[in-house]
């Protein structure tokens, strides 16, 4: 007799664990809105328009990658450092950006749009890039969405 009773408190036990394990969210699982999920391009963006290759780099978590189109990925933030600055000293500037899509689920996020920006070509022709890209992102401890992940293609083959 004892015996029944002890499982059923267990089970009961274990069935409110595995309620409150589904029920606990932190302040940081917020519904998000396709505003906050794409303020990171915006900032990229900014960062790039202004040649701030620092505030570019920041827009990305310490072990984020980028694939860029036809070249080989960069991992972590100083290396993206050094890829947004090779850019805007070839002459990478005007970045435009608009949001297509965006999505969340808890602390991870994703954003897919189309950029347009102004590429300087080796013989210093300037030509307008334009494509899509896709953004996975996280939130950092401070709340702000930064990326994990940044893909992006040009609606053009590369120019020569």
């Amino acid at each position: 007799m004892k015996t029944k009773s002890s499982i059923r408190i267990l089970a009961a036990f274990a069935a409110l664990l595995l309620f409150a394990a589904g029920c606990n969210t932190t302040a940081n699982e917020k519904p998000t809105t396709t505003e906050e999920l794409s303020q990171m391009n915006r900032d990229f963006a900014a960062a790039i328009n202004a040649k701030d290759a620092v505030a570019a780099a920041n827009c990305y978590a310490d072990e984020a990658t980028l694939y860029p189109p036809n070249e080989p990925a960069v991992t972590g933030r100083e290396a993206i450092l050094n890829y947004w600055k090779g850019a805007i000293d070839a002459g990478a500037t005007h970045v435009s950006i608009k949001t297509v899509a965006t999505g969340s689920d808890g602390n991870l996020g994703w954003e897919t749009g189309q950029f347009q920006m102004d590429v300087k070509t080796p013989d210093g022709k300037v030509v307008v890039d334009q494509g899509r890209y896709t953004e996975l992102l996280k939130r950092n401890t401070d709340g702000k969405w930064v990326s994990i992940m940044g893909m992006w293609n040009a609606d053009a083959p590369p120019v020569p």
